[in-house]
C-alpha cells in the first residue's frame, strides 16, 4: 500500500513538474532563465544640523556657532568637492531615479532662529549652497508680529523672511512642529507620548499641532512640507501614523550616522551630525566621512 500511493505521488509529482517546465518555456522562449530584480543604487549622504549663528563668543556653545565657523564649512564643503542639494533632488532621486551630483551633502538647520537670515542665508548666496530650515510655527508667528521685541540673540524668522529666502531657491522651509519643542519641564519631551495619555488623544494632538504648521506654510509659503524634524530627535512609535498621513517623505533624526539610503524606502529616515563650536571645520566633516580627495580611500 506503501508503496503504490508512492509510485501515484511520484507520477502527480512528475506530471505537475512536466507543466511547470512547459509554462516556462512559454514565458521565456528563448530559453532564458527568469534573472532576479536589480539591487536598488544606494547613495551615501552626510547631513549636517545647525541651530544657531551669532558672532558674541560669550554664546558659542554645542548648538550655536560663529559666522566665520559657518563660512569656513562652506568653504571646507566646495573644496572637497560636494555640492548642497536641495529636499526635492533627494526625493527626486528617491522616488524616480533623477541623478545627484557626484558628492551631495544635505545642510539642515532646526529651529528657525533669526540668526539663520542674519548670518547663514548671505553665505549661502555667496557659495550658491542650499540648506533647510526647520521652523516652529508658534515662534514664527510670535516674531511675526510687528510690535514684538526682537534680538537676533533669541529671535526666529518671521514669515516674510522665510518668503524671501525660499523665493531665492536656495532655501527650503519645513517641519519642526507647531508648539511642541518643549523640553520635558511640563507634561511632554518633543513629540513623545505622555504617560497615561491614550494613544487616540496622542494622535489627535500631533495631527492638530504638526498638521496645523504643514496648513500654515501652505497659506504663507505656498509650498507643501516634506520634511519633518523630530524635536530633539525624539522619537515616538505612535507618531508614525499621523506623519506618514501627513505626506511626509523625509524624517530628520538626532542620530549621528552617515546615512546609505535606498531608492524607493520612503520615507527616508536621515542621521544628523550636530555641529558644536567645540569641533574645528575639519574635525567636524571626518565625522562625516566629508574629506578632501587627497585623504579619501584610494586618493593619493
Amino acid at each position: 500500500m506503501f508503496i503504490r500511493s508512492w509510485k501515484l505521488n511520484y507520477h502527480l509529482l512528475a506530471v505537475l513538474l512536466g507543466a511547470t517546465l512547459v509554462a516556462v518555456s512559454c514565458l521565456f522562449p528563448s530559453g532564458a532563465a527568469p534573472v532576479s530584480a536589480p539591487a536598488q543604487p544606494e547613495l551615501k549622504l552626510p547631513v549636517a544640523m545647525y541651530h544657531h549663528i551669532l558672532a558674541d563668543s560669550a554664546r558659542w556653545n554645542d548648538y550655536t556657532i560663529s559666522p566665520e565657523q559657518f563660512e569656513e564649512d562652506l568653504r571646507y564643503i566646495q573644496s572637497c568637492g560636494y555640492t548642497a542639494i536641495s529636499t526635492g533632488e533627494l526625493l527626486a532621486w528617491a522616488e524616480e531615479g533623477a541623478s545627484l551630483p557626484p558628492k551631495p551633502i544635505l545642510i539642515t538647520f532646526d529651529d528657525g532662529y533669526e540668526s539663520f537670515h542674519e548670518y547663514a542665508y548671505p553665505l549661502l548666496q555667496k557659495y550658491g549652497m542650499k540648506a533647510v530650515v526647520s521652523i516652529i510655527g508658534t515662534h514664527t508667528d510670535l516674531f511675526s508680529q510687528p510690535q514684538e521685541y526682537t534680538s537676533v540673540a533669541w529671535s526666529h524668522l518671521t514669515w516674510d523672511q522665510c518668503r524671501e529666502m525660499q523665493a531665492s531657491g536656495l532655501v527650503e522651509v519645513q517641519n519642526h512642529t507647531y508648539d511642541l519643542h518643549g523640553n520635558g519641564s511640563g507634561e511632554r519631551f518633543g513629540i513623545r507620548i505622555r504617560q497615561g495619555e491614550s494613544v487616540q488623544e496622542y494622535q489627535s494632538a500631533l495631527l492638530e499641532d504638526v498638521g496645523g504648521l504643514n496648513e500654515k506654510i501652505r497659506q504663507e509659503l505656498g509650498s507643501e512640507p516634506v520634511a519633518f524634524a523630530y524635536p530633539f530627535g525624539v522619537f515616538c512609535p505612535e507618531s508614525g501614523p499621523v506623519l506618514e498621513g501627513l505626506g511626509f517623505k523625509l524624517l530628520f533624526t538626532c542620530e549621528e550616522k552617515v546615512n546609505i539610503l535606498t531608492q524607493r524606502e520612503l520615507p527616508l529616515i536621515l542621521k544628523r551630525f550636530n555641529r558644536p563650536h567645540s569641533d574645528s571645520t575639519r574635525g567636524y566633516f571626518k565625522k562625516l566621512g566629508v574629506l578632501p580627495p587627497s585623504q579619501e580611500e584610494g586618493g593619493k
